[in-house]
């Protein structure tokens, strides 16, 4: 099991913001001039997610767009979930902008087979396989009595007999077993087409901070807070739910192109787009999240009102985000979704190479 505190770590850097480390007053202030403005949104999983396939999209020739789109039509829920689904303006839109719509439909899918919903969809959800909850304690003596005694899923690689119906795989693991048999020529095509569905969805997911990490603690928090679910926001949800909802509201097809482009067309972002395409060990995805949440996602405000409420042994009250802290989460958000784009794009390119 990986074991992890509330220690500096590697440096991440944000762009425009210089080098990310264990959180400071001098990190807050400066976060402070970080311009990005706050936004009432939908979700990850539908906006965010469809950035991340449209920036995949502009990485791959035209060849491979239309051999990963040729792929996905053999998804076995393909005629109900996609092409039932395809707006009509789409339809007439020619087969480039069909071709990037299957690709954004492919990485809300796992999403929109969840509870409740039609035996059919529900039959290919699988609930765990959208995170990983890599624990972060909240202080020495939580660390000291529950290592090792937790039983979160942590591991990376999936189990040598996993198939499309193994529930307990993580978001690491899924995306593992999901690069290896969409590589796999014996794969038949409707598992090709269904994993790379999960593929487009899961890397996406990997790289918001809060699939990544787990907030634990002896009295509150003793299996972990589920990736920020179990701590209340006055803003939104919850914790998971604010982060969940940075990328914007607009979820249609040209909205989340247009951002897509501009974040390929940025001089800064491309730069940090092809310096994550570079990296495509899934460890490394999962500890940039994991730094991410340790150093900014449960902020000092966050971690001293859950160290009150654990010393009382009390609940948790719903806390309020200050405008610094929304500002800074909507610019890893941004840089989260171009990693995650061009990251997918390179995952793409060696499916479609096979």
């Amino acid at each position: 099991m990986m074991i992890c505190r509330f220690v500096p770590s590697t440096q991440y850097s944000v762009p425009g913001t210089g080098p990310v480390r264990k959180v400071a007053p001098m990190l807050i202030s400066f976060l402070l001039l970080i311009s990005w403005t706050v936004t009432p949104a939908l979700a990850w999983n539908a906006t965010g997610h469809k950035i991340v396939a449209s920036i995949a999209f502009r990485q791959l020739t035209a060849a491979e767009q239309a051999k990963i789109a040729a792929a996905l039509k053999r998804h076995p829920r393909f005629t109900e979930d996609f092409a039932e689904e395809m707006p009509e303006d789409v339809r007439s839109g020619g087969e480039a902008v069909q071709q990037e719509w299957i690709f954004q439909q492919a990485a809300v899918w796992p999403d929109l087979i969840r509870p409740p919903g039609a035996d059919a969809k529900i039959a290919f959800h699988r609930s765990q396989w959208h995170y990983v909850n890599l624990p972060l304690f909240l202080d020495e003596t939580s660390r000291r009595e529950l290592a090792g005694k937790l039983t979160l899923n942590t591991a990376l690689d999936p189990p040598a007999d996993v198939t499309t119906a193994t529930e307990p795989l993580n978001v690491v693991q899924a995306i593992r077993f999901g690069r290896r048999k969409c590589a796999d020529h014996t794969t038949d095509p409707q598992t090709r087409g269904l994993l790379l569905a999960w593929l487009f969805h899961d890397v996406g997911d990997l790289h918001q901070p809060l699939h990544g990490a787990a907030l634990v603690s002896r009295r509150l928090f003793p299996e972990g807070d589920r990736g920020g679910n179990s701590i209340k926001l006055t803003q939104s949800f919850n914790l998971h739910s604010l982060w969940d909802q940075f990328p914007g509201p607009a979820a249609d097809l040209k909205s989340c192109r247009d951002k897509a482009i501009a974040f390929v067309n940025s001089p800064e972002f491309s730069a940090v787009g092809r310096s994550a395409a570079a990296i495509l060990d899934e460890k490394e995805w999962l500890l940039e999240s994991h730094a991410l949440a340790r150093e900014v996602t449960y902020s000092p405000g966050i971690l001293a009102a859950a160290a009150k409420a654990e010393a009382a042994g009390g609940n948790l009250e719903p806390l309020e985000m200050k405008e610094e802290y929304l500002k800074a989460g909507g610019r890893i958000a941004e840089r989260r979704l171009v990693e995650a784009g061009y990251r997918l794009g390179s995952v793409l390119k060696q499916i479609a190479a096979e």
